[in-house]
């Protein structure tokens, strides 16, 4: 009988259990083999099946289990890998050197380095280190009919002091004062170095004036901030027996902080003699508030003249309309009558008894000279600042003007050379 259906899917399948016949292909199995053959195929399967499953949840559990302290055991074989790299090797070296350099030196910076120059004096911290010292404004005073203003700041903190070298001054930054652009100017300091939690400045109300119109709009608990100190005249107790001044009204800062220092300081026996020039007699600044107050402080040490263009008719050569108070241009006569001359001549000592014979012991007075440049140029020659760090007097051979002729040598003469140009640092 033919075969079933089902029977032709298997080649040479057969119902029974005979054995083929001579002649007859060996290819015929029974039904007993074909269901054996068709459980041991699902079995296959199924243990096909079941061993990818198995190897689906060993690596889904392998790669659960896998953990950030392996990822980390593979990092410096990767970072290996990188630096030994052919092509980019060089480059990433260079580049974690550089890195690492610029890491630690910033760590350096701001944990020991910037909280240690915090701690410093201001005047005494380094100005890379440290960062713009904010001052807060506490009170504004106009001089009496003067445009002269003397601003009164606040300290970060009640401890800090500005602990200067005397004469020294200051770079003040504006800040971002009525929305406008920030700006720099240097200011001389009038309070003494050692005075806790606040710093005076008298500064000049200039109009135009880029500066002085964003000092001018200061309201208290403004703020602005100092950067960088910089050390101008050498200054030190006993050191001068006796020194000139003279300033322009926009210099009067540079008198003021020498008469403070000197005024607390009652063990220093050096003598000081201002000449302070101003347009007229009637409203000069600082006068009746300051000058007065030190001169009556220390009789003999502090001596204030006075120069003014108008408010009076000269009487004679040099001679004052009142007490201290000469009219017109500066001219020989007016410093020869007001500050000290080229060499003063003293005995020494005299009075010790009548065996002790009295000697005569000269020295060279030094003078100050605070004035804009027009000025520095008639009497003395100009001035330049170098990099903001100190005034460069200039060579010897360009030292001119009447103090020169009237026989001031230029290692007595120092300028400060304030300008009012926009540009100037001064």
């Amino acid at each position: 009988m033919p075969p079933t259906p089902w029977e032709q899917q298997l080649t040479g399948s057969s119902t029974s259990h005979r054995r083929p016949a001579p002649g007859e292909r060996g290819n015929t199995f029974s039904d007993f083999e074909y269901h054996q053959q068709k459980r041991g195929g699902h079995n296959e399967a199924a243990g096909a099946s079941y061993s990818r499953h198995a190897d689906e949840q060993r690596r889904g559990s392998a790669a659960s289990r896998r953990r950030w302290s392996f990822i980390l055991q593979d990092i410096p074989g990767a970072v290996q890998g990188m630096l030994n790299d052919v092509s980019k090797g060089y480059v990433t070296r260079v580049a974690a050197v550089v890195a690492t350099t610029f890491g630690v030196s910033y760590a350096v910076y701001k944990l020991v380095l910037q909280p240690r120059q915090l701690r410093r004096p201001l005047a005494k911290r380094w100005s890379w280190c440290a960062p713009p010292v904010p001052i807060t404004l506490v009170e504004k005073n106009r001089e009496k009919n003067s445009n002269m203003l003397v601003y009164r700041f606040a300290l970060p903190n009640s401890y800090d002091y500005a602990g200067y070298e005397p004469v020294s001054s200051v770079r003040m930054m504006s800040g971002h004062v009525r929305e406008l652009s920030s700006l720099s100017r240097w200011y001389t300091p009038i309070s003494h170095p050692d005075e806790r939690g606040f710093i005076e400045f008298a500064i000049k109300d200039c109009d135009p004036g880029r500066m002085s119109a964003r000092l001018r709009y200061l309201e208290p608990g403004d703020i602005v901030y100092l950067g960088r100190w910089m050390r101008e005249f050498p200054y030190k107790a006993n050191t001068f027996q006796e020194l000139g001044v003279l300033c322009t009204t926009s210099g009067a800062s540079v008198a003021l902080q020498l008469m403070n220092i000197i005024d607390k300081n009652k063990a220093d026996d050096t003598k000081l003699c201002l000449l302070y020039c101003h347009h007229t007699a009637a409203d000069i600044p600082f006068r009746e508030t300051l000058f007065k107050m030190y001169e009556a402080h220390n009789k003999g040490r502090i001596q204030v003249s006075y120069n003014v263009l108008a408010g009076g008719r000269r009487r004679g050569g040099a001679t004052p309309i009142e007490q201290n108070m000469y009219v017109g241009n500066i001219d020989p006569e007016t410093i020869a009558a007001a500050l000290p001359p080229p060499v003063r001549a003293v005995e020494v000592g005299a009075g010790g008894g009548s065996d002790t014979v009295p000697q005569l012991v000269t020295y060279r007075p030094r003078l100050l000279i605070c004035a804009p440049q027009s000025m520095l140029t008639v009497m003395c020659g100009r001035v330049s600042s170098v990099g903001n760090y100190t005034y460069w007097q200039g060579p010897f051979y360009r030292y001119s003007g009447f103090l020169k002729d009237m026989g001031y040598t230029s290692s007595q003469v120092y300028k400060f050379g304030v300008s009012t140009h926009f540009l100037a640092d001064h």
